[in-house]
């Protein structure tokens, strides 16, 4: 998916911290740093803050999702490892051993992953807890899902404007070939043939019109975009953080611009934005129906959903996992307040 050969060229530091800024949960941005924990049995031997180094070994009182939020605010980091000493050797070879020079980036995130999960629970304990949260699908079916839904020689596009539309606030062109990432670059690649102010203060008044001249000179110097994403920061926010159905919202007010866009993506909108309506009023004829009669629809709706993904009409049928669903669990951590805490309840 990431050519070892990636072409980086034309990177605006702006619009790259822009990036950061938007994709990087707020409690993370507020308190950067992180902290790792490791034990000797039931004893702390070390603990190492980011930034600070190895302080007076500590440990959290119980290594619950309550437990290790505690201990993070205690010592003023976002996130927290613990990890007991056996385990780190273990970890450390399972890792080597299935680790290739040849493997793409991303694989070899997975092959460390996986090694992790394996350990949830049992000697290793973390906050947030994404080990609880995160999938482990093989490459190869990511791969293909990538090759399945983005065509070769052809630009993925994403751009979000201040919301004053006085700029660009970040921007990112890349172009997969061979089925690779082969090149990445930022809105300065293009500025001598669009003007950003302009693009910027245009898109707010005429939306996909003012695009166009934008997606002719990326064609022009990269490949004809396959995906176009335009919408502006406060827009981002509120997709973020708003309601499941908040996107199809944005797309029905224009305030989100997917264009170009994908057959199969204008599906899997079109599709979100009915099961949010239709999940609203479920829950509202939900009161007035037996329980029997809802569990009944209940068990159709979820059959029909696996019928669809198993016969291959779903375009995340080959992952093993709808990354979808996967963002409804993540995307508490870019509310204001952080995720809603579980009941504590210890994952030792």
């Amino acid at each position: 998916m990431l050519s070892p050969e990636i072409e980086l060229g034309d990177l605006d530091a702006r619009h790259l911290a822009g990036w950061w800024g938007l994709l990087v949960p707020p409690g993370v941005l507020a308190r950067p740093a992180w902290a790792l924990c490791v034990l000797d049995g039931e004893n702390p031997v070390k603990l190492i803050i980011s930034g600070r180094g190895s302080v007076t070994p500590a440990k959290p009182k119980a290594l619950d999702e309550r437990g290790l939020a505690t201990f993070a605010a205690e010592h003023g980091v976002t996130g927290v490892v613990v990890i007991e000493r056996t385990v780190l050797g273990k970890l450390s070879g399972e890792v080597e051993a299935a680790l290739r020079l040849d493997q793409d980036p991303l694989e070899q995130g997975l092959v460390a992953l996986k090694a992790l999960k394996r350990y949830a629970g049992k000697g290793v304990w973390t906050e947030p807890p994404l080990l609880d949260i995160l999938p482990t699908p093989s490459f190869d079916p990511i791969q293909r899902t990538f090759d399945r839904l983005i065509p070769d020689r052809s630009a993925l596009v994403a751009y979000v404007f201040e919301d004053a539309h006085s700029r660009v606030h970040a921007s990112i062109i890349a172009v997969k070939d061979g089925g690779d990432i082969v090149a990445a670059a930022t809105h300065r690649a293009v500025e001598d043939l669009v003007d950003e102010a302009t693009l910027a203060r245009t898109w707010a008044a005429q939306g996909p019109r003012a695009t166009r001249p934008l997606l002719d000179a990326i064609e022009k110097r990269f490949a004809k975009p396959s995906v176009a994403l335009f919408l502006d920061r406060a827009t981002w926010r509120r997709v973020l953080t708003g309601p499941p159905d908040q996107l199809a919202r944005e797309l029905d007010a224009k305030k989100v611009i997917i264009d170009p866009a994908p057959a199969w993506l204008m599906g899997l909108l079109s599709g979100a934005a009915v099961a949010a309506v239709a999940g609203r009023a479920a829950r509202g004829l939900a009161a007035m129906l037996p329980k029997g009669t809802r569990d009944m629809a209940s068990a159709l709706a979820g059959k029909a959903r696996d019928v669809m993904k198993e016969s291959g009409a779903h375009p995340f049928a080959l992952l093993g996992f709808d990354p979808i669903e996967l963002w409804v669990r993540l995307r508490g951590f870019w509310r204001e307040d952080g995720p809603t805490r579980g009941t504590g309840k210890s994952r030792r």
